[in-house]
C-alpha cells in the first residue's frame, strides 16, 4: 500500500515539473529553462528534478519526447492541397509552445531537439513529395515552396517575439494573415 502512495506521489511530481516546463517555455521562451523557474512553476524542490530527471538536460529531453509537436493535429488529407500549407500557416501562427519550441531548437540544439527536427523534416519532405506529384508540380518547385515554409515560421515566430509589422504585414491582423495565405495560392497556382 505504501509503495502505491510513493508511486502515485513521484507520478504526480514528475507531471508537475513537466506542466512547468511548458509553462516557462510557453511565457517566458526557452532561456529561462533554468532550475528556479521551473522550480517555481511547480512549487516542488530543485532536488526533485535531479531524483526523477538525472539533471535539468533530462528533465529536457523528457518534455521534449513526452509530445508529439511535429505531428499534424488533423489526419492529413489523402489528396494533398494549398489548404496543408494553409493549416501549417494557422498552426504555427497559433500554437504558442510550438513557436518557443521552434526558437529554442533554432537557439540551442540539443541532441534530443536534433532528432525531433530530423523527424519533422522527413515528414515534412514525405508531405511535399506526395503534394508535388498530385498537383503536378514542377520538381523544382521545393525551392518556392521551402521559401513558403520558411516565411511563415519567421513571420510567426517574429510576430511572438517582436510583435511588429515585417514589410507591412501586422501578423496580429487576420486580413494581413488572410494576404499572406491568398499570395501563397496564387504562387502554387502560378507554378502549375
Amino acid at each position: 500500500m505504501k509503495e502505491n502512495k510513493k508511486t502515485k506521489k513521484s507520478l504526480v511530481t514528475k507531471s508537475k515539473l513537466l506542466q512547468a516546463v511548458e509553462k516557462v517555455l510557453t511565457e517566458k521562451g526557452f532561456t529561462e529553462l533554468k532550475v528556479m523557474p521551473i522550480c517555481e512553476a511547480s512549487d516542488v524542490d530543485k532536488k526533485l528534478i535531479y531524483f526523477h530527471f538525472g539533471d535539468l538536460k533530462g528533465l529536457h529531453t523528457k518534455f521534449i519526447l513526452s509530445r508529439d509537436f511535429w505531428q499534424p493535429k488533423k489526419e492529413i488529407p489523402e489528396e494533398l492541397t494549398s489548404e496543408v500549407l494553409i493549416d501549417y500557416f494557422t498552426a504555427i501562427y497559433e500554437d504558442n509552445l510550438q513557436k518557443q519550441l521552434l526558437i529554442w531548437e533554432l537557439n540551442n540544439l540539443n541532441e534530443t531537439l536534433k532528432g525531433v527536427a530530423s523527424k519533422r523534416e522527413e515528414l515534412e519532405n514525405q508531405m511535399i513529395d506526395k503534394f508535388i506529384k498530385q498537383q503536378d508540380l514542377p520538381a523544382d518547385v521545393r525551392p518556392l515552396l521551402a521559401l513558403l515554409v520558411g516565411g511563415f515560421n519567421y513571420l510567426s515566430l517574429r510576430s511572438a517575439e517582436k510583435g511588429d509589422e515585417f514589410c507591412g504585414i501586422d501578423m496580429h491582423k487576420t486580413s494581413d494573415r488572410d494576404r499572406i495565405i491568398n499570395t501563397m495560392k496564387m504562387l502554387i497556382d502560378g507554378v502549375k
